[in-house]
């Protein structure tokens, strides 16, 4: 199942091909630091850095018209702000999954390797 709305991603860029692919490029380097801070905030329980990265993701995500993943994105920030975090690892699970398929297709779309490192 496609994560992002082509038509919509196309309608926003304008079918600007170098917006995509600057746009692809600046989610790619910001997704390694998301996950990470992501994968941390829930191992250690914290709510305030889930609520703040989940947020960042929700923007982010946006921009690339997959709202599909906007809303985990914005479920984990709710948990967060509500320090509702008995169940949040299968939802930041699902998130994390679910960027990583979306991934390909910017990758298809972009024509572009769009790499990320979670090297700390």
């Amino acid at each position: 199942m496609p994560h992002i709305n082509q038509t919509a991603l196309r309608n926003f860029i304008q079918d600007d091909t170098e917006l995509l692919g600057d746009l692809a490029s600046l989610f790619a380097q910001a997704l390694g630091d998301c996950t990470v801070r992501l994968n941390l905030a829930v191992d250690n329980c914290d709510a305030s850095v889930l609520h703040e990265t989940a947020h960042q993701l929700k923007s982010r995500l946006g921009y690339l018209s997959a709202s599909g993943l906007q809303e985990l994105a914005q479920s984990v920030e709710t948990k967060g702000k509500e320090n509702q975090l008995d169940d949040i690892r299968p939802i930041v699970a699902e998130l994390l999954a679910g960027i990583q398929e979306m991934m390909v297709e910017l990758r298809e779309l972009t024509g572009m390797p769009l790499a990320y490192s979670t090297d700390e």
